[in-house]
């Protein structure tokens, strides 16, 4: 079984060798779908040896879980920076900074909104995104009852990834600037 360290602890060769897996995973997925995907397509892809997949993970769904946590950490992190930065007339910027960071990781955004895992991953993001602008959006706190506030955040949330699902759909146009 594959061992757990803390990211301070991880050697730079581990490092690179899972973002190797993780890279020709993502590629991979881009051409055809996931369940059709070896891990000898894997490690041939990012040029390690088939052994060598096993001594960082116990299967591709675990691999692919871990892109995908990646990836929503990220957005969270972005998200949760502008969210604090919020206030109503930075609400326009805020968007377009939220479509810029998605442009540019737009192949993991189109896997994460593709995967199999795509319902939890719905929830989890929708969860995360009303967490964040619950406890950082100004003009939410103006609502007072925190019903109100549940609500309107969770639709805020909602329909920003459905946005981002149409967007990415619809090959990134407009451009975030338009």
């Amino acid at each position: 079984m594959p061992k757990k360290s803390s990211p301070k602890n991880i050697d730079p060769r581990v490092k690179r060798t899972r973002r190797l897996l993780r890279d020709a995973l993502v590629s991979l997925i881009l051409k055809k779908d996931f369940a059709s995907i070896t891990i000898r397509e894997v490690t041939e892809r990012a040029e390690v040896a088939y052994i060598t997949f096993y001594r960082h993970y116990e299967s591709l769904d675990q691999l692919l879980m871990e892109v995908l946590d990646e990836g929503l950490t990220e957005l969270m992190i972005h998200i949760e920076t502008l969210a604090k930065q919020s206030d109503t007339s930075a609400l326009e910027t805020e968007g377009r900074l939220i479509f810029e960071y998605i442009e540019q990781k737009a192949d993991l955004f189109r896997i994460l909104l593709k995967s199999q895992s795509v319902t939890r991953i719905r929830k989890k993001v929708v969860s995360n995104i009303s967490a964040i602008f619950q406890k950082s959006c100004v003009p939410l706190e103006r609502l007072g009852n925190q019903v109100t506030i549940n609500m309107a955040s969770n639709h805020i949330a909602t329909s920003l990834l459905s946005l981002i699902e149409w967007w990415l759909e619809n090959n990134m146009k407009p451009s975030p600037i338009e």
